[in-house]
């Protein structure tokens, strides 16, 4: 055998692994692109509804998704910590100071995203770009309304339970609900008064 035929040979072995090694390859980034769009769309389109169960999916998926973008992961760092700033007995200059803090690293983040899937998004358009119909909202109020007078038809009738057990309103009140709760027990309108 001559050195061509060793040469074809070696061609018609290692072309086709080499071929399929290279499509794999090819495959599997299309795949992680893939996810790290499907995240980033996930975010984008429910931005303004930080509650949506998507959005809170999609956030989790940051760290997986993303895991070789040390840009994103920073970013995702510094809106979570942001959005867990806790507003509670604070000030309202306090509240729109956190509030806009949070809208500020939520932008980094999404545009740190954009640019880790190759998209030539800018940070003000990611800020301008969100939309959403008042109805929208309004229906999305009236759900969380929904679900509140939901808890608070479940508490009446608990505490109608215990009332027709033989306690007193007392009683009651100075006992914890099934959820370690105390102010469950109580009538809305003593909720508001504590």
């Amino acid at each position: 055998m001559t050195t061509s035929d060793w040469i074809t040979i070696a061609a018609i072995i290692i072309g086709p692994i080499v071929a399929v090694g290279i499509t794999l390859w090819i495959e599997e980034r299309r795949k992680r692109r893939d996810a790290k769009l499907i995240t980033l769309r996930l975010l984008l389109s429910t931005r303004d509804l930080t509650s949506d169960p998507n959005y809170q999916v999609a956030i989790k998926l940051v760290p997986i998704e993303f895991n070789d973008c040390s840009k994103v992961l920073q970013a995702h760092k510094e809106y979570l910590e942001a959005a867990n700033a806790s507003i509670d007995g604070k000030s309202e200059d306090e509240k729109r100071t956190i509030i806009s803090t949070t809208s500020v690293k939520q932008t980094r983040l999404l545009y740190e995203m954009s640019r880790a899937v190759g998209l030539k998004l800018r940070e003000t358009d990611i800020q301008t770009g969100a939309f959403g119909t008042v109805g929208f909202f309004y229906r999305d109020a009236l759900l969380q309304d929904s679900q509140q007078a939901m808890r608070d038809v479940a508490n009446i009738l608990w505490m109608q339970t215990r009332l027709l057990g033989g306690e007193t309103w007392e009683q009651i009140k100075s006992q914890p609900d099934a959820n370690n709760n105390t102010t469950a027990a109580l009538k809305p309108s003593e909720k508001k008064k504590k």
